[in-house]
């Protein structure tokens, strides 16, 4: 018995140290998942998730309903071919009105293909780039979990629309968590940024203001770094002050409004170029985008001839995503200048107390 027992002792710590391994790794990857770094994987696995099952759910419908609109012009020539080989209709009148009833039942039909099942105008024996390839797909899920929705292709499967429910449903709160996140990173290193390009721009101005800063600079940090301290409690006041300097730094609200316009206006110009675009209709695309409307009454691809190359999607998709993200620092910032002038004029008006020195 002896024996039995002991194995018996050694599977069960082999098991416990099993599951303590899985517990550790499973403890580091939900760590990793909700850092800056995770989440903005999270994000970009998702969006490429969900191109794929997109892909799979509509590309096959939609070489079925080109098969589907082929079928119904050579029927609607069948028809046609029918009026003239039986019936002898020698006056104009009765032939145009024989005419006119089967060009407004192919009418319908094509109406009914294009707005139900998705018709996107191009023939059977098409060997382009479809709508539901996995770039275009792609497309398609950074508009959805984004909450842009151009509407221009859209699924026409039941499930791929139960499907579009879900994903919608997991994907938007991830992404607007990881669009906060990296705006608010970026809106300190931007606060860094402005304010050492406002440093330089004064010290090219005057050389005895340098000297000023250097010096309470060097005053600050020898009361803020004490001698009886450690390492550790050192690392930890300088970067308290650190993190307490960065917010107390300003950006002026035109800067901001100065970095979206010059976004819109490199949208501009790229869709311009790409597209064929006058300078309005591609300004006008790249706002609708970026404020999430979304219309869909102007999209890149939309006609027939466009979209030759999928690089042109993905830089689309990149577009959007950055985009978003430099709308979301510049809300950020924004909102920290608008709250700081709020608690001026409530000071100024006697609502809020005035700080003492």
């Amino acid at each position: 018995m002896m024996p039995e027992s002991r194995d018996h002792q050694q599977g069960y710590s082999s098991c416990y140290d099993c599951r303590k391994k899985c517990c550790w790794f499973f403890k580091k990857l939900v760590i990793f998942c909700f850092s800056q770094i995770g989440i903005v994987c999270l994000v970009v696995g998702y969006a490429f998730l969900g191109a794929a099952i997109f892909g799979a759910l509509e590309e096959p419908n939609e070489e079925l309903n080109r098969v589907m609109v082929g079928d119904l012009r050579n029927n609607t020539l069948k028809r046609l071919w029918q009026l003239n080989e039986n019936l002898f209709l020698f006056e104009k009148r009765n032939w145009s009105r024989a005419v006119e009833n089967v060009l407004l039942d192919f009418q319908k039909d094509i109406f009914k293909a294009v707005t139900e099942a998705g018709w996107d105008g191009r023939v059977e024996d098409y060997t382009g780039i479809s709508d539901w390839s996995f770039t275009g797909s792609l497309l398609y899920s950074v508009t959805v979990i984004t909450t842009i929705g151009y509407g221009n292709i859209t699924p026409k499967t039941t499930i791929g629309r139960m499907v579009t429910i879900v994903y919608a449903f997991i994907g938007i709160p991830l992404t607007m968590i990881c669009l906060a996140n990296l705006g608010h990173m970026l809106s300190i290193s931007f606060k860094v940024l402005y304010r050492r390009l406002n440093c330089n721009t004064k010290k090219r101005n005057s050389s005895n203001s340098t000297s000023d800063s250097s010096a309470k600079c060097l005053v600050m940090n020898s009361q803020v770094v004490k001698p009886e301290l450690d390492d550790t409690e050192v690392a930890m006041a300088m970067s308290e002050n650190t993190c307490a300097k960065v917010r107390e730094i300003r950006v002026p609200i035109y800067v901001c409004c100065l970095l979206v316009v010059a976004y819109i206006l490199l949208g501009t110009l790229l869709f311009s170029l790409w597209e064929s675009w006058d300078p309005l209709k591609a300004g006008y695309f790249c706002f609708i985008t970026l404020s999430t409307i979304g219309f869909g009454d102007v999209v890149p691809g939309h006609s027939l001839d466009s979209w030759s190359s999928q690089a042109k999607r993905i830089t689309c998709a990149l577009y959007l995503l950055f985009g978003l993200t430099l709308i979301s620092m510049c809300f950020s910032l924004m909102v920290d200048e608008v709250q700081e002038k709020a608690r001026t004029f409530g000071r100024w008006i006697g609502l809020l107390q005035r700080e003492k020195n």
